[in-house]
């Protein structure tokens, strides 16, 4: 498949310096800029408008890959920090494609491009692999034509819109509706927002056509519906704390005098906290997305109501289950969301409601149900169908298999 993949599309680290080092790095990015005409750069503002350094670029399309920021900002206590942050899109260093997922067994190249490409520029650069994570973007994307999902790209947003929204995050508001006379969320994304990292599930050909829109591929992306969880560092650390270790990366102070350890440092040559090489592998960013998609858009495949209901009445339950399910279901449908309808309760049915959505996840259910003007019965669970897509063969859970052998034979009777 071309688009349909999951694995990460962008990471980042930060290299800090001090002041005399910041001010040979301008110079030596300015300098480079200036004899070859292949960077171009822009002020970086903070929250309040107020420059804290460049951002460099590279002009020529194959070369967009990677860019940096030159920051030096001060903190309240008058500390200021300084460094350099390298924001590296592997897919698009190596193949300039701003689509497909990107897999660890292309790191190696990435890194001798990195310091192909930072050898030229300044000798203040550490080697690629030396500096903390501070950001990795784990995401799948599903091409709706490569898989054959019965639905068009923005019905697929509405659905997603309708999902979840986990304690902790909230959604942001970035367009302002003249009518409704307030600002209200991106029709073509999800985007939710912690402190620790940024959930953003969106349509994107639509983001392409804000960010890349002379992207000669773009037209590719047309089908592709982005599931993306942007982590930040304070996830990162929890995610991978002393497993530095495992890095190949990794260099043992041991044998090491005081003195040698203190020219390691001085050169700015120390193991990483977190380290790129074990956070960019399938074991760490696989469980990320699975756990996001279950958290906000469940587990189970999109129907009508009806036949939601036909599923739910067809296990025969005892009666205060079959009629909790439904309830839910039914709530979710009026509210046109998880979301909204947990906007609705009283405290104290917050317990029914999420075991309610608890037992649909285990009969493959989603909470959320396909408008019937769709004209659409089934639409399968995003992550499912990805795995469907990979695997001839599945091991799943007994309770899984016998949930899908239900969904088959309810919507079987349909069709009858």
């Amino acid at each position: 498949m071309e688009n349909t993949s999951m694995g990460y599309h962008t990471f980042a680290f930060f290299q800090k310096t001090d002041e005399e080092e910041y001010q040979v790095l301008e110079n030596d990015f300015i300098g480079y800029m200036q004899r070859t005409k292949k960077l171009k750069r822009s002020p970086v503002r903070n929250k309040d408008k107020i420059q804290i350094g460049w951002q460099y670029t590279y002009k020529d399309d194959k070369e967009k890959g990677i860019h940096w920021l030159m920051l030096s900002s001060k903190a309240k206590n008058n500390y200021v920090t300084r460094g350099v942050l390298a924001v590296i899109n592997q897919e698009a260093l190596i193949e300039n494609n701003y689509i497909r997922a990107a897999k660890d067994d292309d790191l190696k190249e990435v890194e001798e491009i990195y310091n192909r490409e930072t050898e030229k520029i300044s000798k203040i650069f550490l080697k690629f692999g030396s500096c903390s994570l501070n950001r990795v973007d784990p995401c799948l994307n599903i091409d709706l034509k490569e898989l054959g999902i019965p639905c068009t790209p923005e019905q697929m947003m509405k659905l997603i819109k309708r999902g979840n929204i986990p304690r902790h995050y909230e959604e942001r508001k970035e367009c302002y509706d003249s009518k409704q006379r307030r600002m209200v969320s991106d029709k073509n994304s999800f985007y939710l927002e912690s402190k620790s990292s940024v959930i953003n599930f969106y349509w994107k050909y639509a983001k392409q056509g804000k960010k890349h829109p002379n992207y000669s591929k773009r037209e590719s992306s047309r089908n592709v519906i982005r599931l993306e969880v942007e982590c930040k560092y304070l996830k990162l650390y929890a995610l991978v704390k002393n497993r530095n270790r495992e890095s190949k990366y990794y260099e043992s102070a041991e044998g090491l005098s005081i003195d040698e350890m203190y020219m390691r440092m001085y050169k700015g040559i120390y193991n990483p906290v977190i380290p790129i090489d074990v956070v960019l592998s399938a074991n760490i960013y696989e469980p990320i997305i699975r756990k996001s998609i279950y958290k906000i858009l469940r587990k189970g495949n999109y129907f009508t109501l009806d036949i939601a209901r036909d599923i739910v009445e067809s296990y025969h339950f005892r009666s205060s289950k079959e009629e909790r399910m439904i309830e839910v279901l039914e709530l979710v449908n009026e509210s046109h969301g998880i979301a909204k309808a947990k906007s609705k309760l009283r405290e104290n049915e917050f317990r029914r409601f999420n075991k309610a959505l608890k037992e649909l996840d285990d009969i493959l259910v989603n909470p959320v149900t396909i408008p019937r003007r769709w004209d659409i019965r089934h639409i399968p669970n995003l992550l499912r169908a990805y795995y469907d897509s990979i695997y001839e063969e599945q091991l799943v859970p007994c309770q899984e298999f016998d949930a899908m052998k239900r969904i088959e034979e309810v919507l079987e009777k349909v069709k009858q």
